[in-house]
């Protein structure tokens, strides 16, 4: 197979190919310990200066300020505020040896309600629901407000105050804004069509412009608000490739109605999937979220709750999505059919994935606990449950996540339903190679250890790739120090972990091997050279051969010329040698062209035998030395004379 050089164009089929996961059922585990996390800190929880931080809420981010460091914040582990509003830090430690932990306390900032974005100089930020940035807790203790701020060297910096509570899934686009959604509410408008949360933008200026109001595209019908938009933003993607933002929403039980699906919850959705180009963001920045139409605002998907799951970002809950080339992955919730709008563990959840350009691709590829995909793995009741924070594609092509909990333990509530309450799965998507990816494939990786490696994982991040391996990074919110899980109760104790997960890459190497067009040629000739690689950064050649073939080549070539001809007699050897695009060992292979020197007739001896033999290369005979040209024309001269003589 030929590839390009560029590793997220490729590593899809490569890795297909290099891993045999063509074949894979819809549903599957893996063995061995390839995928166990290593933890690189432990929680305690306890206001320690050395050890100050507990439950983290979403995975840390490694830092672009070149320190090899992890930046993260917890969601408790400080002195309370208020005696409503808790305190959490902000953490930092060496990626790779888990070394070196900094905390510090958030101070007003309370505890954190977002994931984390960082823009193209190394500045990260996050948000929070409920902070004392400029709250009087003397005239109302029990008031708080919304806050967005900065980490800069673990260094947590307040922003201006936000108009709404922000929540879930940041992102950031190439002019380095933030977008951010939020509110109290689960996108509701009110009877003035003012939306509680809204789609928000954070400029590098720390100004702040809404992007998109939602309740500009709602109506009343009886007692429903149609939303035909959507409603709170819960996570945002933004592409470069499309230079749009793609948002998911959550929306409350009234939210979008479809009379042909009323059995489901009776038509009525909880959420949307939107695209929002550039333009469209930008005119409504300059709007307070006004558009001149609908259309820019293109609807990917509306979901119901049972047959798609419902997206949110309500309570420890993170619905996420993440772009694979032309295509979105994303999870939601799901419900107990009597459960009304209440998320249950009892059901899981689900993955889903759409194409970008075609709405009509939607398709949940997976069900967390679906009645038909228990045990299949040979272990009871086997599956993950309740999938939790962030996606990551990582640099082998296929898309990775945690859930919160898993079905190796169960408990019993009131109901006497059985509900997992094991520590978690780590899990990914080997996304596969039809055009439909009809034949992705969902499996579990790894199981978490509520003693040795935390409980309720909530998502991963990317890290660098450095010898053919890709490290991702997460947290756990619970567990860590010796707990065990009680299965009288699905909660656990213990105050998270950080971990990483080691992603094995494929290796560079040659498809094709380096071949030429001919094993000898003649001084002055041309010969071409072909070969392929596959999972190749680039190329670089070199050789016997003098400048005919040296420097950058392409990591793929059929048919291509030396770049001069041939000048060397003898064996010319040409080498290529390709650097992998995971950091892993280069790859080298040569070629040897035999080069001969080109033989021409001689010119004719006196007696016209015309004996000897001429090298074009060396201009040198058989028979002796060459003739210059100044001493035949005496010779040539003298010839005439005779004959003009003879004619005389």
């Amino acid at each position: 197979m030929k590839i390009s050089s560029t590793l997220s164009s490729v590593s899809r089929p490569l890795l297909l190919a290099a891993l045999a996961f063509a074949s894979l059922p819809a549903f599957a585990q893996t063995t061995g310990t390839a995928f166990k996390p290593t933890v690189l800190h432990r929680f305690t929880g306890t206001a320690d200066a050395a050890q100050l931080g507990g439950m983290p809420m979403v995975p840390p981010v490694l830092a672009r300020d070149g320190s090899g460091q992890l930046q993260g914040h917890t969601f408790n582990g400080g002195t309370p505020l208020t005696f409503v509003l808790g305190q959490g830090v902000s953490y930092r430690l060496d990626a790779l040896k888990g070394t070196g932990y900094q905390a510090r306390l958030l101070g007003d900032i309370s505890k954190s309600t977002t994931t984390l974005v960082q823009d193209a100089q190394g500045k990260i930020y996050g948000g929070a629901g409920s902070s004392n940035v400029n709250n009087d807790t003397s005239a109302n203790p029990f008031g708080s407000t919304a806050a967005m701020f900065s980490l800069q060297a673990n260094v947590a910096s307040t922003l201006p105050t936000p108009p709404v509570r922000p929540r879930g899934q940041l992102a950031i686009d190439d002019d380095q804004r933030v977008y951010f959604g939020g509110g109290d509410a689960p996108g509701t408008c009110n009877a003035s069509g003012v939306l509680a949360a809204g789609l928000w933008r954070l400029n590098p200026d720390g100004s702040y412009a809404k992007a998109f109001d939602f309740c500009q595209f709602f109506t009343v019908v009886g007692r429903l608000q149609l939303h035909e938009k959507g409603g709170a933003p819960v996570a945002s993607v933004w592409s470069r490739t499309d230079q749009a933002l793609y948002v998911l929403t959550s929306v409350g039980a009234t939210g979008v109605f479809d009379s042909t699906q009323a059995s489901d919850n009776a038509g009525r959705a909880f959420g949307t999937l939107v695209k929002i180009d550039k333009a469209a963001l930008d005119e409504g920045a300059a709007n307070n979220g006004q558009l001149a139409s609908a259309d820019p605002v293109k609807v990917l998907h509306t979901f119901l709750r049972n047959r798609d799951g419902a997206p949110t970002s309500v309570g420890d809950r993170y619905s996420t999505l993440v772009e694979a080339g032309e295509w979105l992955y994303g999870t939601s919730y799901a419900n107990a059919p009597t459960a009304g709008g209440v998320n249950d563990l009892r059901y899981g959840g689900t993955l889903w994935r759409v194409k970008k350009d075609d709405p009509a691709s939607f398709t949940v590829l997976h069900r967390f606990r679906d009645a038909d995909m228990l045990a299949k793995d040979g272990t009871a009741q086997a599956d993950g449950s309740t999938p939790n924070g962030p996606l990551v594609l990582a640099a082998d092509g296929n898309i990775y996540g945690t859930t919160a909990r898993d079905g190796s333990s169960l408990y019993r509530p009131a109901t006497g339903l059985p509900t997992p309450s094991g520590a978690g799965t780590l899990f990914r998507i080997v996304i596969g190679s039809k055009a439909d990816r009809s034949d992705d494939a969902y499996e579990v990786l790894h199981r978490f250890d509520i003693a040795t490696e935390g409980a309720r994982p909530v998502g991963l991040s990317l890290g660098a790739t450095v010898d053919g391996v890709q490290k991702l990074y997460g947290a756990t919110a619970s567990g860590g120090p010796g707990e065990a899980i009680d299965p009288a109760s699905p909660d656990t104790s213990g105050n998270g972990t950080v971990f990483s997960i080691d992603v094995p890459l494929p290796s560079v190497s040659f498809t094709t091997p380096l071949t030429a067009s001919a094993s000898s040629a003649l001084v002055g000739d041309r010969p071409t050279l072909s070969w392929a690689t596959q999972n190749a950064a680039s190329c670089t050649a070199s050789g016997s051969n003098g400048n005919t073939w040296s420097g950058a080549q392409q990591t793929q070539g059929s048919q291509i010329p030396l770049s001069g001809a041939l000048s060397k007699t003898g064996v010319n050897t040409f080498t290529l040698r390709c650097e992998s695009a995971s950091g892993g060992p280069a790859v080298v292979q040569t070629v040897s062209i035999t080069v001969r020197a080109v033989t021409v007739a001689p010119p004719a001896t006196s007696d016209g035998s015309g004996t000897g033999t001429w090298e074009r290369n060396n201009n040198r005979s058989d028979g002796g030395g060459p003739l210059s040209p100044w001493l035949l024309l005496p010779l040539a001269a003298l010839g005439l004379a005779r004959r003009f003589a003879r004619r005389g």
